[in-house]
């Protein structure tokens, strides 16, 4: 079964919603202040306290801030971090920190790799767009997200970009990841889930199998 992350989440009701409604993990977006989606870390920190047992909290942040706070972001409480940036010892972060972490690829249509994923937990692929860490709500190239899941298999894969409840069986389809990550393509407003739009999402994910 195809694994579901709702990402972005930026208010109590929110997280309450996509909890209820089956998420395996939720994503709080710290660290970004040119996103419409940021929180301070104050704020994810009270978010991820509403997050129950069995759920992944996933921090999305930056590695320079996790390394200059390491500490502060360890009293936030998550479970697993997004981290955007290289670390100079992963190992010893998640060590540190007790998390799992994943590292995040920008897919630019020149079939690049992702470089090495020593010491990270999953990959996740987004769509590149210049000037941009990430969440640009654009389709990814799917067939070339296959061939890198197929590289770096067996460590987990983590597709993004542009997915919504209308083209997420195919998108799994197309790649087989081992989780879906959707983020702008639940929402009424940026940093607003849409509760029809949610359920819809996961219901969709979870009904549909790979042939």
């Amino acid at each position: 079964m195809t694994r579901v992350k709702i990402c972005g989440l930026t208010r109590e009701e929110d997280v309450d919603l996509v909890v209820e409604a089956g998420a395996d993990a939720v994503g709080f977006v710290s660290g970004f202040e040119e996103s419409p989606r940021n929180v301070s870390i104050e704020k994810a920190r009270d978010l991820i306290r509403r997050v129950p047992p069995f759920v992944d909290a996933v921090l999305v942040t930056r590695a320079e801030l996790v390394e200059q706070n390491a500490e502060k972001i360890g009293r936030v409480g998550p479970s697993v971090i997004q981290l955007y940036g290289r670390v100079p010892n992963s190992i010893a972060l998640k060590e540190k920190l007790k998390v799992k972490l994943i590292l995040p690829h920008l897919m630019d249509g020149n079939g690049g790799g992702a470089g090495s994923t020593a010491g990270y937990d999953a990959l996740l692929v987004d769509t590149y767009a210049k000037g941009v860490a990430g969440g640009t709500g654009r389709v990814s190239d799917w067939d070339g997200c296959r061939k890198l899941r197929d590289v770096v298999a067996p460590l987990p894969f983590i597709l993004s970009g542009g997915l919504k409840p209308e083209n997420v069986a195919e998108a799994i389809s197309r790649v087989n990841p081992y989780a879906v990550d959707v983020s702008s393509g639940v929402e009424a407003a940026p940093g607003v889930k849409d509760p029809s739009k949610v359920r819809a999402f996961i219901a969709t994910a979870r009904s549909h199998r790979v042939a």
